[in-house]
C-alpha cells in the first residue's frame, strides 16, 4: 500500500492578488473579504474604490492600450488573478460588451499569467447566462480561436449574426467557456483556473438585467431562487477558488444561483 502525506494548501500571501472590477458590487465584495484576511489586493478598475483606502491601478478593458499600461505597473509577482470588472447590456455599443466582458479579460489574463507564482490561480466571474455555452459551441470556439484582441475584434465585425441577437450573454459564454483553456495554459506551473456563474446578483447592474430579461421573468427567477443574491454570496466562494484548500479544484465551473438551475433540472420548481 502506497503511503500518502497529507499536506495542506497554504494560501499564497507573499504575492498580491489581482483583482478587476474591485471597486463595486462583486468584486468589491471580494476584495474587502481577502483584505480582511490580510491578503493584499491590487484592484484594476476604471473607477477607485469608495470605500477605503487600497492599491489601485487604473484600467479600462475596452482599451488595449489601457490594459497594457495597467500590466506595467502591476508587481512583477502575483499570488492571483481575480477578473470580475464587466458590463452589462449596451444596446447603442454591442461590440463593446464583449470587448470588455472577453476580450480585454483574456488579454490581461494571458499577459499576466507568467507573473502568478507556481501554485497560484486565475478565478473568473462569468454569469448564469452564460452557463450554457456548450449549447453554442460552434460560435463560442471560433471566438475562442482567435488569437488576441485584435482578431477578436475583426471576429466581431465579420461574424455580426453570431452574437449580436444578445451581445451580453455571448461575452458571458465566451468568457465561461475560456476556463478551459485557461486551466491548459496554467497547468504546466501549477496554476488552476476556475470560473463562478452567479445567478441574479443585486448590483448596479440589477436595473440592465430586469430590463434585459423583462420584469415579470426577472421576477419569476428571483423568486425561485428565494431571493437575488447578495455581492457576499459570491465572495466566499471565490476566496476558497483563488487562496483556499482548492488546490485539486482546476479547470470547473459552479453556478451560484440559490438553486435555480437544480429546479429546473429536476423540475422541482413549483411553477
Amino acid at each position: 500500500m502506497t503511503n500518502l502525506t497529507w499536506r495542506p494548501y497554504s494560501p499564497l500571501m507573499h504575492a498580491p492578488i489581482l483583482i478587476t472590477g474591485g471597486s463595486r458590487g462583486i468584486g468589491r465584495a471580494i476584495r474587502e473579504r481577502l483584505e480582511d484576511k490580510g491578503h493584499r489586493v491590487i484592484n484594476l478598475d476604471r473607477q477607485p474604490a469608495p470605500d477605503r483606502s487600497t492599491d489601485e491601478i487604473a484600467c479600462d478593458l475596452n482599451n488595449p492600450l489601457s490594459i497594457s499600461n495597467a500590466i506595467d505597473q502591476a508587481p512583477a509577482q502575483l499570488s492571483a488573478v481575480i477578473c470580475v470588472a464587466g458590463v452589462g447590456p449596451i444596446p447603442s455599443h454591442p461590440d463593446q460588451v464583449v470587448r470588455i466582458n472577453f476580450l480585454g479579460t483574456r488579454l490581461l489574463i494571458e499577459r499576466l499569467l507568467p507573473r502568478i507564482v507556481s501554485g497560484g490561480a486565475v478565478t473568473l466571474i462569468a454569469s448564469s447566462a452564460g452557463r450554457d455555452w456548450n449549447d453554442n459551441r460552434t460560435h463560442v470556439d471560433s471566438m475562442l480561436d482567435t488569437s488576441d484582441f485584435e482578431s477578436g475584434v475583426e471576429w466581431l465585425k465579420h461574424h455580426p449574426a453570431r452574437w449580436q441577437s444578445d451581445p451580453y450573454k455571448f461575452s458571458k459564454q465566451c468568457l465561461a467557456a475560456y476556463t478551459y483553456r485557461a486551466a491548459g495554459l496554467g497547468k504546466p506551473r501549477d496554476i488552476r483556473a476556475n470560473c463562478i456563474n452567479p445567478g441574479i446578483t443585486a448590483t448596479a447592474l440589477s436595473d440592465d438585467f430586469r430590463a434585459l430579461l423583462g420584469h415579470e421573468t426577472y421576477d419569476r427567477i428571483v423568486q425561485l431562487s428565494g431571493r437575488a443574491a447578495e455581492p457576499h454570496d459570491i465572495a466566499g466562494l471565490a476566496e476558497f477558488l483563488t487562496v483556499g484548500d482548492a488546490h485539486w479544484i482546476n479547470g470547473v465551473e459552479i453556478t451560484v444561483d440559490g438553486g435555480y438551475h437544480a429546479g429546473q433540472i429536476a423540475d422541482w420548481h413549483p411553477y
